[in-house]
Order: C-alpha cells, then sequence, then structure tokens
C-alpha cells in the first residue's frame, strides 16, 4: 500500500521525497482543480520536479463545469504538455471522454467519491473507460468490509481517504459571494465558517473558488490507526490531506513524519492529530442497521383476514380505522402491529362513526371509531381470525 498527498511547493515535494512508502503526488491548477492555487507554470514545473525525485506527478481536474467553462479550460489546455504527468485524476466523465480520446496513452484515475458505492456501479466505470482507467477513488461511506470487498474483487487499483477533511458538498455554483471570474487565475479563494441556526454551536468550514463552493465537516476523517484489513485486502493507494493543517504556501509540511509513525507506530496517530477526528461509516454503517427496523411486518396479513387499518390514534382515548371490508362489533378479536407482533383486541368492541354514534355494522372504505388500545399506532392492522388459523 502506497500514500499520495497534495503538494503546493518545492518544499512539499522535498517532504514527501524523504516519506516513507509515498510514490505519489497531486497536483492541481487553478484553471482545474476545485482547491487548485497553481498557475500553469507551477503546476508543470512540480510535475518536472517531481519527477527529478522519483515520484509520480497527477494532475487535479476535479472541478464540475458548464459547456462554456469547459470549452475555455480544453482552449487552455491545448498548450499544455499534459504528457509531463503520470496520470489525470477527474470527476467529470465528459473530461474523462476527452482525455480518452485526446490522450489515449495517459492514465485516468475516476472519482467515485459522492455516488458510486455499489460494486455494480464501479464495475460499470470500469467498462466504460477501458483501457485507460487506471484507479478508482472511492467512497469513505463505504464501511470497511465493503471496502475489503471491493479492493478484492475489483479489477482497477483502488484509493481511499485515510486523514483528511470531510467533504460535506460541493456545489459549482458560488454560494458565498457573487461567482467569480472563471477566468481570473489570480483570484483568491474566499474561506468562512457558517452555523444553522439550530446547531450554532458547530459551525463548519465553507470554501469557495471560481469553480464553486465546499463545505466541511468539523472532524476530520482518520483510519491511520486502523489500516490492517485494507492492506491486507490489496488497497493500492491511501490519500493523506493535510492541505488544511498546512501553512500556506505549502500542502505537505508535516507528511515525512507521519508517514514514517503510519508504518512504525500508528496507534499514537490519532492523539497526535491537529483536530477532532472520526471515521463515522467504516467500522459500520449505522444508517443501514436501521433497515430491518424499518420493514414492515404487516405486509403478510393483507389478506382475508385483514379487516382494516389504524390511521390516527389519540392515547388513551381512541383509535381511527379506516376499513377494508364490512364487518360488525363482535368480528375484530386481533391487532397486528408494524413490527408484526399480534395482541388480542380488547372485548367488548364499541363500533362508531366519526360522529362518536354506535353503529352495528360498517361497510368497506369507511373511517370507523375503536377504543385506544395499548401499543396500537398508526399502521397497526385490525384483524379476525378463527380457532383454527
Amino acid at each position: 500500500m502506497q500514500f499520495n498527498t497534495f503538494v503546493t511547493s518545492s518544499e512539499d515535494l522535498q517532504a514527501c521525497a524523504q516519506a516513507t512508502n509515498l510514490n505519489e503526488v497531486l497536483i492541481e491548477p487553478s484553471l482545474l482543480a476545485v482547491q487548485g492555487t497553481l498557475g500553469k507554470e507551477q503546476a508543470l514545473s512540480l510535475a518536472q520536479e517531481a519527477k527529478q525525485k522519483s515520484l509520480r506527478p497527477v494532475l487535479v481536474w476535479d472541478a464540475l463545469m458548464t459547456e462554456h467553462v469547459m470549452a475555455r479550460a480544453l482552449t487552455a489546455l491545448a498548450s499544455w504538455p499534459l504528457d509531463t504527468f503520470a496520470a489525470i485524476r477527474v470527476i467529470d466523465v465528459g473530461a474523462a471522454f476527452w482525455l480518452r480520446e485526446h490522450y489515449p496513452s495517459l492514465p485516468i484515475q475516476l472519482l467515485v467519491e459522492a455516488g458510486s458505492h455499489n460494486i455494480y456501479a464501479l464495475q460499470g466505470w470500469i467498462e466504460l473507460l477501458q483501457p485507460t482507467l487506471e484507479r478508482l477513488i472511492l467512497s469513505i461511506e463505504l464501511p470497511e468490509a465493503k471496502l475489503i470487498e471491493y479492493c478484492q474483487t475489483l479489477p482497477v487499483q483502488c484509493e481511499l481517504l485515510g486523514a483528511g477533511r470531510i467533504q460535506l458538498f460541493y456545489s459549482p455554483r458560488a454560494l458565498l459571494t457573487l461567482p467569480l471570474e472563471a477566468e481570473d487565475d489570480d483570484a483568491v479563494p474566499l474561506r468562512a465558517l457558517g452555523a444553522s441556526e439550530i446547531s450554532n454551536h458547530r459551525p463548519f468550514a465553507f470554501q469557495q473558488s471560481k469553480h464553486g463552493t465546499l463545505m466541511f465537516l468539523d472532524k476530520d476523517q482518520f483510519i491511520l490507526d486502523r489500516l490492517g484489513g485494507l492492506k491486507e485486502a490489496g488497497l493500492h493507494t491511501l490519500r493523506i490531506d493535510l492541505r488544511h493543517l498546512s501553512d500556506t504556501p505549502h500542502a505537505a509540511s508535516s507528511i515525512a513524519s507521519l508517514c514514517d509513525k503510519i508504518v512504525t507506530q500508528p496507534e499514537d496517530l490519532r492523539k497526535s492529530w491537529e483536530r477532532p477526528t472520526r471515521a463515522p461509516f467504516f467500522r459500520s454503517n449505522n444508517t443501514t442497521a436501521q433497515f430491518k427496523k424499518l420493514r414492515t411486518g404487516t405486509n403478510v396479513h393483507r389478506d382475508q383476514s385483514c379487516l382494516g387499518k389504524v390511521i390516527a390514534t389519540e392515547n388513551k382515548n381512541i383509535m381511527i380505522i379506516q376499513t377494508f371490508q364490512g364487518f360488525d362489533p363482535q368480528t375484530p378479536n386481533l391487532i397486528t402491529l408494524p413490527n408484526g407482533e399480534d395482541i388480542p383486541l380488547q372485548q367488548p368492541v364499541r363500533l362508531r362513526d366519526l360522529q362518536a354514534a354506535p353503529i352495528a355494522h360498517c361497510q368497506p372504505e369507511e373511517f370507523v371509531i375503536l377504543d385506544w388500545q395499548k401499543k396500537v399506532c398508526v399502521g397497526t392492522l385490525l384483524r379476525h381470525t378463527s380457532d383454527n388459523d
């Protein structure tokens, strides 16, 4: 398993060259990258210098572009010797197809962090972009078991964020101010903190560039002390993002010492990380763990024994039934809760209309009132069962 990180200066490259197992660097030009600050000459110079230090330079093209902006970017790229880079990282499939057509020998790394979480979607991207697709950058929303499965199953390299800011969303629109001019390469990215009225004690970081607006969680993704399973499964690359922790103009000031500790002292890394950390999906996806509880247990009882369904209750007073068939007060004798639990219906049954007047028989598709019963909630079924059922 190798490491990679973002670089913005010669000092970053020097630190990367000294880092254990770090063989690749990510270069972000402002023309193509959402958080990019490098001009053309700076990006190309860093790529050349990276090669001299036996590092693999990868160009980052992660901005979502309108047709107008894309056309302007492609015009500018015509003067770029893109073969200076060892690979190009893209998020836009249109950009990937353009690269495959104009630079068929240049490997593509596809960012699928924001939407492709199942194996079939990932295999679809591989089939679509082969043979130029080199790597898939997987989502941190996948639990460890799925990541291990994908690393073992997919026929391309897999990459994952090991430490860095957790991006909550990216919009290609300017949300902090009026849009910055796309042709202004000297535009300074805007940074701000924002919080909702409900959770104003927990501000989130915003960053806006000419390519749009990003929002980040106030805690960092961190799994540097939990890499054993991924390493055994064959994870190719672990990304370490220090841009928010490094002083401008550098993006990887402490990468060498960090990589050394990942190899020699991983158990101590979390304590020394500068910001609060978490890995919300890595161990288990607590969202999917609730799916079983959300499944209704009443579907199997929607048959001739089902007389109606509870559509509203008033605690310790009444419950309102939508009837599915006609019946009299002596017919219902059982209720089935949404979780599938059966409970005897309390007797005697007092059947009333919505004006609370007693009735001796109700018709299908009517609304009737019954006395409230403990544990009953909306979705509960009113049923009749015989002794032979």
